[in-house]
């Protein structure tokens, strides 16, 4: 078979396939955003991104992909495309603990060799099959097992989030997530004793180990108490026992896990758990049995502060704000107009509310710059600028420019007064027309415009992040 042509191709104009046979039919679309939120939650994008970021793209494993009018789409090769994009642009993803993953790796790396990649170009889906199916020798992917889903959350929390956070954010209930952290504590735990034997090491770091097994202890009662433990929403867990009789109790259990097969099935309800303690009893050494621990005690994590039953009014925390504007953030401007807008859009809920937080955030935008140049006296210019012929004023004497035109005069001229240069370097990706930014303008246009579009909370708020330089010298 002949050689197929390779091409340079730049990452923006690469456009994620469709079609991919990875995303069930029910949810293939024509929106990129969602097609790239499809594989990030199901295909392991973050591990591909992560690997990306430690030693780059392999140059014997190029995409294929087919012309598309002056882009392309990916028929091999969506998880890469998917990774870099977000790699370039954390914005892109779903959640916000995702988009500040995936910062910090990006800033751990030098972007540049990914800025435009080889790939395989072919005439069409057809062409491309037999590339396909000699490439293609992995196995499909598979939803999370219940150890890895108990990791995410707890990734989520490290970044800072609370666990009814992380269940608003990805949308479980926070039980799960709670019940999630505490199975995983109990299995981090277990992972430190360094005393268990060579097989039971491997069987407990290994992917298939009984992760729900585990998890069953700590759903039942007779579970618990034959543990020494009890549920803590500051700790996870909370050790009513010495540790020590803890460490040979849970060193039994995940033992039997891993060496007696269909212990699970053993073990469905309240009194086969009580007859599974009793008969396991028997196998548990002799230790100290009153003390009490915490997860912290074998993890070595620094110890998390309890929050105060009733805390006092002046040290009650503040509570996030529903609204995409920051509760702190105040509009001082007396232009009657920008203050009923500033005030109708902290009032509404962005989680809940994200249409129309992203065309209200919009119009805030427009009416506050252009009320900026005029009680700055910059208002001529700005038309001027933009209409030297009249053409647009003899229509329409009060014609105004566009809010891209209007960015672009203040940017290009420097007048926003104490706005730095990074400052003006993260105001001027607004105006990006690359398909890899969420944060712009154009996006903001569509959402206006555009049926098809819809935001999501963390796309909003990327918006606001960006565009917040602005709004706290316009809006003062």
């Amino acid at each position: 078979m002949a050689a197929k042509p390779t091409k340079t191709v730049r990452v923006g104009n690469l456009l994620l396939d469709p079609k991919n046979t990875r995303i069930p039919t029910a949810q293939q679309t024509d929106d990129q955003r969602a097609l790239l939120h499809e594989l990030v939650a199901h295909d392991k994008v973050w591990e591909l991104a992560k690997s990306i970021a430690s030693i780059g793209l392999f140059p014997t494993e190029r995409m294929v992909v087919m012309p598309h009018g002056r882009k392309y789409i990916v028929l091999e090769g969506n998880r890469r495309l998917a990774a870099i994009k977000l790699l370039f642009t954390p914005e892109l993803a779903q959640t916000s603990s995702d988009v500040r993953k995936y910062k910090r790796l990006a800033r751990q790396m030098d972007l540049t060799p990914l800025t435009s990649i080889d790939v395989v170009v072919v005439e069409n889906r057809l062409a491309a099959a037999r590339i396909i199916a000699a490439l293609h020798t992995k196995p499909a992917r598979h939803s999370w097992k219940p150890g890895q889903k108990a990791q995410f959350y707890r990734d989520m929390v490290e970044t800072g989030l609370t666990p009814q956070e992380v269940s608003e954010e990805i949308g479980v209930t926070e039980g799960e997530v709670r019940r999630s952290l505490r199975s995983e504590i109990l299995y981090r735990i277990a992972q430190t004793f360094d005393d268990l034997p060579a097989a039971i090491q491997t069987g407990l770091n290994s992917r298939q180990f009984a992760f729900t097994t585990l998890e069953r202890f700590l759903e039942r009662t007779a579970g618990q108490e034959f543990l020494g433990i009890k549920p803590d929403n500051t700790h996870g867990i909370r050790g009513f026992v010495h540790p020590d009789r803890f460490r040979a109790v849970l060193t039994k259990i995940v033992t039997d896990i891993i060496t007696l097969p269909g212990l699970t099935r053993q073990i469905n309800t309240e009194r086969d758990m009580r007859e599974y303690a009793k008969k396991a009893e028997g196998d548990i050494p002799a230790t100290e049995t009153k003390g009490s621990f915490t997860p912290g005690s074998f993890l070595g994590d620094a110890e998390p502060k309890p929050e105060p039953a009733t805390p006092p009014k002046s040290k009650r925390k503040r509570r996030r704000s529903t609204s995409v504007i920051p509760n702190d953030f105040e509009c001082t401007v007396h232009e009657p107009k920008v203050s009923a807008l500033f005030g109708e859009l902290k009032n509404i809920n962005v989680r809940t509310q994200r249409n129309s937080s992203g065309v209200m955030l919009r119009v805030l935008l427009d009416v506050a710059l252009w009320c900026f140049y005029k009680s700055t006296k910059q208002d001529a210019a700005v038309i001027a600028h933009y209409d030297k012929n009249r053409h647009y004023r003899k229509r329409n004497s009060n014609w105004t420019p566009s809010l891209r035109q209007l960015l672009s005069f203040g940017i290009e001229n420097h007048i926003f007064p104490g706005m730095t240069a990074d400052e003006y370097k993260s105001l001027k990706t607004l105006l990006a027309r690359d398909a890899n930014w969420s944060a712009t303008i154009d996006v903001l246009n569509e959402y206006t415009h555009n049926p098809q579009v819809q935001p999501t909370t963390q796309e909003v708020h990327a918006v606001w992040e960006r565009a917040q330089p602005l709004l706290k010298i316009i809006l003062k």
